[in-house]
């Protein structure tokens, strides 16, 4: 897929993207996973950067927790988008700009990257991981989150259509990027395997993830718990690697 019609892709996935009034919290269906891998990590003063920030609801927590934050994104709509949100918010630590990752990057250094559904999207995995690596600063970490080869819904063949759709390139297993990671340079400080195949559905299935916005409050927890229950069962549907730059 070339650089003008993935940007294309993205622009109409965002054409739609609603304007935030309200910051997620940690319990958020939608977010609550990346929410508690981010937090293991973020202690004291932190620079973040996000990748693909889209909506840019993972960069507007953020910033409501004092941290000051970038988020970048292909998207021309998704940035107009993020602006007023903080706009709205009232959140002067947050900025945000349309950059085409990874040939066109920041000027700054990170203390914490955020890469998280990105990386199967780009042609050269590689070249995005170097870049990374040379924004992070000394001992800066950055977490990856991508979909599972091993997602039994993939294995299936009924994720294909979905994969199709948003521009997936290829997908990964742990050990997978876990080799291209320490390939370039990184020190391997967690892999997570995560998300059953519950929870995969409710987001692959366009009829079913209708019903996402409702889960809220305790639901987010009895769905998160059977979810938990077909990921033992079943296998991952979507894996973290977190790394460091030492």
């Amino acid at each position: 897929m070339s650089k003008s019609d993935r940007r294309k892709k993205h622009e109409d996935f965002h054409k739609n993207t609603h304007i935030q009034k309200r910051l997620i919290n940690v319990n958020n269906f939608t977010y609550r996973i990346i929410i508690s891998v981010i937090n293991k990590y973020l202690k004291g003063k932190k620079k973040i950067l996000d990748i693909g920030c889209g909506a840019g609801t993972i960069c507007l927590y953020l910033a409501g927790k004092g941290y000051d934050v970038l988020g970048i994104d292909i998207s021309q709509n998704a940035i107009n988008s993020c602006n007023e949100s903080a706009k709205v918010l009232g959140l002067e630590n947050v900025n945000f700009e349309r950059k085409t990752f990874p040939t066109e990057i920041p000027n700054d250094k990170f203390d914490y990257i955020i890469c998280s559904e990105v990386i199967e999207h780009l042609e050269d995995d590689d070249f995005a991981l170097k870049k990374i690596y040379a924004l992070l600063k000394p001992n800066g970490i950055a977490i990856f989150s991508t979909p599972s080869e091993n997602a039994p819904l993939y294995k299936l063949g009924l994720a294909k259509e979905f994969d199709d759709k948003v521009g997936h390139l290829r997908r990964y297993t742990v050990e997978k990027l876990v080799a291209k990671c320490k390939t370039n340079n990184f020190s391997i400080l967690e892999t997570r395997k995560t998300e059953g195949v519950l929870r995969n559905f409710l987001f692959l299935n366009p009829v079913a993830g209708k019903f996402v916005r409702f889960i809220k409050f305790f639901i987010s927890d009895i769905v998160t718990f059977f979810d938990e229950i077909s990921l033992r069962l079943f296998g991952e549907s979507q894996i973290f690697v977190v790394v460091k730059k030492l």
